[in-house]
């Protein structure tokens, strides 16, 4: 994969650098604040190839790459010069209308996603420590062992810390603040203050009358997201009330005699409560309806992964994990939908016919089984092809039933996997190995088996149909379309235009036009099928099937429509020269954007050949392409 290109092209459909407000990325997604998400055409970047699908969700337009989006990210933030910086924090009104229980979820999962590397990197050390001692490699009594176990538990022991910094880049506050009141919060000194009240050997005021409540720090998320969010309404109080010429020092020192207290009296132990009272909600069912619950979970969990909200279930369980040492309930229901997902695409690649849908859906099982990343067989396969999910939700079902009947409980967070199987060994309980290799065999082949008989369109057909079609248009050498030019100027190779995603020929082969009069005009008959909100480019489809991209300028989207006037509108039919657009040349240069018109086949993989004409100069509908 061409990670520039590809990079390049999702710039440019969502409406170029100056329509991104920030862009960060999780395990399989791109998540960008769009100023303007309605000038995006989504059937457009779904098509792109290296997108696996596009979702939008709490003020964020998600786009799906899968394992590699880390190099997609790395190009894009290169290409628009962005920093990894989620500070701005839209205030759509989509967020405004939210429930305010799923908007608190969603913050939570916001938060969480950026740190969720160091959780997986840290729960992986836990699981080489319960794997290397059972196999006789390393001793749980020897120093290496211990200093393993530091760098395994130090994330999550000091993921406040952590959360601070997200939270900070999420609601525009200062990082280093954020951070200074994650490490107040875990001063040993502040920790045995805590100790002492929970014991009730003191009590502990500020001032001499305002009681400090107990609450543990430690492993918590909710306390410092909640401190955070109210970080940035006290830095803008400070300020405005601080002289310029005591800022340098009297500001910071104001900020944190202010935000110490509040945190230490009042916002660390309502984050606390609420902490508790989320965990409380989410295990009352599992109390209630037993290794029900576990199934039902399983069965509905790649729904609330489409969602993006499985994020807001780590602090539980990592909650749920330090007080407790085990978690017996999200753990293994997710665990069972992991697999699952595996199973289910894994069925697909063994049947299907089509060599791309083999291979695609097979290393999209392999990242589901073994690493436990099921966003690629999710939107790749299972929803794809929307039958092999109902075979998953079966089988993950089913499997959660039996995970949760033997009360299966897992000992660490490390993504579920199969190579993760050993956080949910039970030290002393050799049954606990025995049940949940039970749990994953019964839902592995639960799942493909129902996958595989339930079945799925193969699109097998239709590749020997393209194969068929191909064959007649070799027989057909001499049949050629020819294509009128929809502009007057001066003719350019494609090569020649300042644009990789043009010049490279990754949108299709075409030619380019710098325009000497402003105006565009039906090349064909047929219909507008995309007409850009920003009207600099439009996507048209003649009668016999010619798709053709015409995009007015370099980076243009930037203008916002300023300088150009539609005549017809997404969907209208046309006829070969009916003006479609009008433009204002020398006012487009004028803000400093070229002008040269690229316009391009797209579906030019479905002919033999896109010829340009060999003229230097040409008029409106003379013949610019032939298309074999």
């Amino acid at each position: 994969m061409d990670y520039k290109l590809l990079g390049q092209k999702i710039l440019e459909l969502v409406g170029g650098k100056n329509n991104v407000e920030s862009v960060v990325h999780c395990m399989t997604r791109l998540r960008f604040k769009l100023k303007d998400e309605s000038i995006v055409n989504d059937d457009l970047v779904k098509k792109t190839k290296g997108v696996i699908d596009v979702m939008k969700k709490g003020g964020q337009y998600q786009i799906i790459i899968g394992n590699e989006v880390a190099s997609v990210y790395k190009e894009i933030c290169r290409l628009g010069n962005f920093k990894d910086d989620t500070s701005k924090s839209s205030n759509t009104s989509e967020n405004k209308n939210k429930n305010v229980f799923v908007g608190i979820l969603d913050t939570i999962s916001g938060v969480m996603s950026p740190v969720i590397p160091a959780i997986i990197g840290a729960a992986m050390i836990k699981v080489l420590l319960t794997v290397l001692p059972m196999i006789g490699l390393l001793s749980d009594t020897s120093q290496t062992y211990q200093l393993l176990s530091v760098i395994g538990d130090g994330a999550f022991y000091f993921m406040p810390v952590l959360i601070g910094m997200s939270a900070a880049k999420k609601f525009g506050a200062n990082p280093y603040y954020a951070v200074s009141i994650a490490l107040m919060l875990q001063h040993p000194n502040f920790s045995a203050m805590m100790e002492g009240i929970k014991s009730g050997e003191e009590t502990l005021k500020f001032f001499g009358f305002i009681p400090v409540t107990y609450a543990f720090y430690a492993y918590s998320v909710i306390p410092i997201i909640m401190s955070v969010w109210i970080l940035p309404h006290i830095e803008r109080f400070v300020d405005k009330i601080t002289p310029s010429i005591t800022k340098n020092f009297l500001k910071p020192m104001l900020v944190m005699l202010i935000i110490g207290p509040i945190v230490m009296v009042a916002v660390g132990p309502l984050g606390s409560i609420f902490g508790n009272v989320l965990t409380d909600i989410i295990y009352f069912i599992h109390d209630k309806l037993g290794f029900i619950a576990v199934g039902l979970v399983a069965a509905i969990f790649p729904f609330v992964v489409m969602t993006g909200m499985h994020h807001a279930f780590t602090p539980i369980k990592i909650g749920v994990l330090a007080g407790t040492g085990f978690e017996a309930f999200i753990c293994i229901a997710e665990f069972c939908s992991n697999m699952a997902q595996g199973a289910a695409t894994l069925a697909v690649s063994v049947k299907s016919k089509n060599k791309d849908v083999k291979q695609s859906a097979g290393s999209a099982a392999f990242s589901a089984l073994v690493a436990g990343i099921t966003e690629p067989a999710l939107y790749g396969t299972t929803l794809r092809y929307k039958k092999p999910m109902i075979g998953a939700c079966i089988g993950a079902g089913l499997g959660g039933l039996v995970g949760g009947f033997f009360q299966m409980k897992s000992f660490g967070v490390a993504t579920p996997a199969l190579v993760t199987i050993p956080q949910y060994i039970e030290k002393g309980n050799p049954k606990s190995l025995l049940f949940v290799l039970i749990t994953a065999a019964v839902t592995i082949v639960v799942s493909f088996i129902a996958a595989y008989i339930i079945g799925f369109e193969d699109p097998v057909e239709e590749a020997v149909e393209e194969a068929a079609q191909e064959e007649k248009k070799v027989e057909a050498l001499n049949t050629t379309i020819k294509i009128g030019s929809p502009i007057q100027g001066e003719v350019v190779g494609l090569e020649q235009v300042d644009d990789e995603t043009f010049a490279s020929g990754i949108m299709g082969k075409g030619t380019a036009v710098i325009p000497t009069k402003g105006q565009i005009v039906a090349p064909f008959d047929g219909v507008i099928e995309v007409f850009f909100k920003t009207k600099h480019a439009l996507a048209l489809r003649s009668n016999d099937g010619v798709e053709m991209l015409i995009h007015v300028g370099i980076d243009t989207v930037n203008l916002n429509g300023k300088y150009f006037t539609d005549k017809k509108s997404q969907g209208d039919k046309i006829k070969t020269g009916d003006v479609l657009l009008e433009f204002d040349i020398e006012g487009i240069r004028s803000e400093g954007y070229n002008v040269v018109t690229p316009v391009i086949v797209t579906n030019s993989d479905n002919y033999l050949d896109v010829v340009e004409c060999d003229k230097d100069r040409i008029n409106i509908n003379e013949n610019i392409l032939t298309l074999i």
